[in-house]
């Protein structure tokens, strides 16, 4: 009896087991990226420099490819444009002039990933080393995607890690 018993309770565990990892697969979790508008930009610059967000950047972009990065050194913030694809190439020079206009030390670099077109087997980063504060790291993205990418204030961006 004792047997039957235990058999039951095993059968009947095994049944709702199953029953839930069934149900589990029709209740995904759909994660929606965090938006945001211009002047919301600095809130953010804090959680970053406070350590609130996953990782030591985060980037903000409207369509895939105005994706600029801002990026914790040590308390100060600069900013980086990684082309991935075909459509962000003409932006690469524009970031470039802009970084020679202003005076900003531009280094070009690579952080191995591999872009959506074939030239190149790593896509360059144009590193804006701006070390600057979280005020002025915000006037400067908000300058990029306005004179650069012709965004506005209306405009909302998606939060990327």
């Amino acid at each position: 009896m004792k047997t039957g018993i235990i058999i039951g309770i095993l059968v009947v565990m095994g049944i709702i087991y199953l029953i839930s990892n069934k149900n589990s697969g029709n209740n995904q979790i759909i994660q929606r990226a965090k938006q945001i508008q211009l002047n919301e930009l600095e809130s953010v610059m804090t959680q970053l420099l406070n350590r609130q967000l996953e990782y030591d950047f985060f980037g903000i972009t409207s369509d895939g490819i105005d994706c600029i990065y801002f990026v914790n050194n040590n308390g100060k913030i600069n900013i980086e444009f990684e082309v991935m694809t075909n459509e962000q190439k003409p932006y690469a020079k524009k970031i470039t002039s802009f970084a020679n206009k202003n005076n900003y030390n531009l280094i070009k670099t690579t952080y191995g990933n591999k872009p959506h077109y074939s030239e190149l087997k790593e896509a360059p980063v144009y590193k804006l080393e701006l070390n600057a504060d979280k005020r002025k790291a915000t006037e400067i993205g908000i300058e990029i995607m306005k004179n650069i990418f012709n965004k506005n204030e209306t405009t909302k961006f998606d939060v990327v890690p």
